[in-house]
């Protein structure tokens, strides 16, 4: 018979040994053919040795936690034919593979041509953050009404770039636990676009509301924005281009985005007041353009006046 592969799983990977002698043993003891660190498993755990027909063979050799296929437990021999075979050693998950198992594709990695990259280089972090920096001077300016101090304009400065940088060590630590990896200037070039996107599409909202004399495309904007682009931006960032687990990197998008989805979904809802029939201020119009222009037709002071007017109800003179 062919020789057989022992994978230990782990959560990020699995660990792969050839059975190609007689026996192999398997245990925690230090004079077993593969050592697990599992305090879990036995000393000497389990082998996997021929029988007198030349077939493999799965034998447990604990008296403590045993083997596990799914929740039964089992102590008689298993014949190994019908491979893969998944089974338990205490808490390691094992799997025994034929030699010619399938593998999963090979993942391209970024800049592996030593080429431009936006994620993955000092060069791009770098200028993407400088970029960031000037559209949050800029956008912090303009809702800036005073002089320009310390408590009105630097100091809020100060936090948007601190936030800017403690998100990207945020980001940074969340790949490093799904993917083993440290990398910090995608972290960085992936949160200063982020961001940069996130400015454009504040100062693009109320510009719609005003274009459209309505509320509802700065709605949908906003939710769109909150509920499908960040998660699949965020997801596309630690699965694809890290090649994180998939099962870890969708629980830390969940568990991170939950919160400030909820809050930030809560404020668009109170914001536009769309649970209402009537708002009492027009957020549409909050902000002024110097290209004032309009979906509708806008009228004049005077032809407010005039039409106000037409409508007031005539009061009957008393004299």
């Amino acid at each position: 018979m062919a020789a057989l592969i022992i994978e230990i799983v782990h959560r990020h990977g699995g660990q792969y040994y050839k059975v190609d002698k007689p026996a192999v043993r398997v245990g925690r003891a230090l004079d077993n053919d593969i050592i697990l660190s599992d305090p879990s498993v036995s000393p000497h755990h389990f082998i996997v040795c021929r029988n007198a027909a030349g077939q493999y063979e799965l034998h447990s050799l604990a008296d403590e936690n045993g083997i596990r296929i799914g929740r039964r437990q089992t102590r008689d021999p298993i014949l190994l034919e019908d491979l893969p075979l998944v089974f338990d050693a205490g808490r390691t998950r094992i799997r025994i593979l034929h030699p010619n198992h399938p593998v999963a594709e090979t993942r391209l990695i970024s800049c592996r041509n030593a080429g431009s990259c936006l994620f993955g280089h000092w060069g791009w972090a770098l200028f993407l953050f400088a970029v960031l920096v000037l559209f949050s001077a800029g956008d912090n300016y303009l809702s800036t009404y005073e002089t320009l101090s310390w408590d009105s304009f630097w100091s809020d400065q100060l936090i948007i770039t601190s936030i800017g940088l403690g998100l990207s060590i945020g980001l940074l630590t969340i790949n490093r636990i799904t993917s083993q990896r440290w990398d910090y200037p995608s972290s960085l070039s992936f949160v200063s676009l982020t961001l940069i996107v996130a400015f454009l599409i504040d100062q693009a909202i109320p510009f719609a509301d005003y274009f459209f004399t309505s509320p509802l495309p700065g709605f949908i904007t906003g939710l769109v924005w909150t509920l499908f682009l960040i998660p699949m931006a965020l997801g596309w960032f630690l699965i694809r281009l890290n090649h994180g687990n998939n099962a870890a990197s969708i629980l830390f998008i969940i568990l991170l985005l939950s919160p400030s989805a909820y809050v930030q979904l809560r404020e668009i809802i109170n914001h536009y007041d769309l649970m209402n029939d009537f708002s009492k201020k027009a957020y549409y119009d909050d902000n002024l353009y110097p290209w004032d222009q309009r979906l509708k037709r806008t009228i004049s002071i005077d032809e407010f006046a005039q039409n106000s007017m037409r409508i007031l109800p005539t009061v009957p003179d008393e004299r």
